[in-house]
């Protein structure tokens, strides 16, 4: 009688002398997924292996086995190979919220020194939504560090959490880094109307004091046109993705941009910041003005 399970032939060959026979054996046991769990010890001893090669395609193999693989993957989370590092948390990424019970350890490798390693650790706990509050602190932590890539994806993680991370997105408004608080204001836009509450403080990045003001008048138009700073309708039309608004000349130029940015997306429930974005689409410089003739428009047509 006859079998077609491979698993004997890809064990044998992941104890070939071969370093590439030894990685196409451990390829070819994640192309099985879940179905190779049985393997998982033999697989885990090779996460040593003499070959850097071999031992991330066994890192990517054992993350392949979903939910069986978490108490290797957690292990694999502190490996001393970057590389295997990096795929445990990509492999927690791709099983969501059934990687919560590594949420801990997920906290720690947000400050890993492979800063591909941190940032996938970001990506997986937004992956997780609600069920990773409890990462908060750690996110925002994140959020503060030298890591500009960690920073932006720490926020999208906070947003993805949803309203368990609004006090810590606001408090990020005011930070002392406009970079920080920018990031902060992107992050409270992608929330949208949940992110109501922090309408007041997005609405005082926005303005900025008097005497600071561009009142960069707009540009002259021939003598009975209409000014489009007064009139929204004969405002230009923005760029088909708003989102991706050029950036301004400084951190604090892009806070403000950013935090126009996120009060259109919010919507109907930012309406009480609208005479500061009116403020800012006739005296603001460019791109601060686009950005606020766009989201009023966002906000009077929600």
């Amino acid at each position: 009688m006859t079998t077609d399970d491979p698993l004997p032939d890809l064990l044998s060959t992941l104890k070939s002398r071969s370093a590439e026979d030894r990685v196409k054996a451990a390829k070819d046991l994640g192309r099985l997924g879940w179905l190779a769990r049985e393997a998982l010890p033999e697989l885990v001893a090779h996460l040593n292996d003499p070959e850097p090669r071999v031992r991330e395609a066994v890192a990517q193999a054992i993350g392949q086995m979903g939910p069986d693989a978490l108490p290797t993957l957690a292990e694999m989370l502190t490996h001393p190979d970057k590389y295997v590092r990096r795929q445990a948390v990509w492999a927690l990424g791709r099983l969501g919220p059934l990687a919560r019970p590594l949420l801990p350890n997920l906290c720690e490798s947000l400050k890993d020194p492979d800063p591909r390693t941190a940032t996938g650790a970001a990506q997986t706990l937004g992956h997780m939504g609600a069920d990773a509050a409890d990462a908060v602190p750690a996110l925002a932590e994140a959020m503060r560090g030298t890591n500009i890539v960690l920073c932006r994806l720490a926020a999208k993680a906070l947003s993805q959490i949803g309203p368990p991370a609004l006090p810590t997105l606001i408090a990020h408004l005011q930070h002392s880094d406009p970079f920080v608080r920018g990031e902060a204001a992107m992050a409270l836009g992608w929330m949208g109307p949940v992110a109501r509450s922090a309408v007041p403080f997005l609405a005082s990045l926005v303005r900025s004091p008097r005497s600071s003001l561009a009142r960069t008048p707009p540009p002259r138009r021939a003598a009975g046109s209409t000014d489009p700073s007064t009139d929204p309708h004969d405002w230009p039309t923005p760029p088909q993705n708003p989102a991706d608004a050029p950036a301004g000349d400084s951190p604090e130029e892009n806070c403000r941009v950013y935090a126009a940015q996120a009060l259109g997306r919010i919507g109907a429930p930012a309406r009480p910041a609208l005479d500061d974005l009116r403020e800012a689409a006739r005296f603001g410089p460019d791109p601060l003005r686009r950005t606020a003739q766009f989201s009023i428009r966002q906000i009077e047509g929600s």
